[in-house]
């Protein structure tokens, strides 16, 4: 909300905005994005590397793609459906 402080000129009030700073997940999430779209990874690629981690089981798979650190390292969210 914009707060206000004392003008100089005829005594009245200056409507000043403040400035919010962005919340840490979307400031993080904001620079990774930068990042990936500079790698330009595909989905089937990062499935593909979680296969590899997880030694091919769907379980360590699910938890890998869809884990917090994903999300921040691509800069966005994968929500699996099945």
């Amino acid at each position: 909300m914009a707060k206000r402080t004392a003008g100089k000129a005829k005594g009245g009030t200056v409507r000043r905005q403040g400035r919010r700073v962005m919340p840490a997940l979307r400031r993080t999430a904001k620079r990774a994005r930068v990042a990936a779209q500079k790698a330009q990874l595909t989905v089937g690629e990062v499935i593909a590397a979680a296969f590899d981690t997880a030694g091919g089981e769907m379980s360590g798979v699910l938890e890998l793609v869809t884990s917090p650190q994903m999300t921040r390292a691509l800069g966005r969210r994968i929500v699996v459906v099945g």
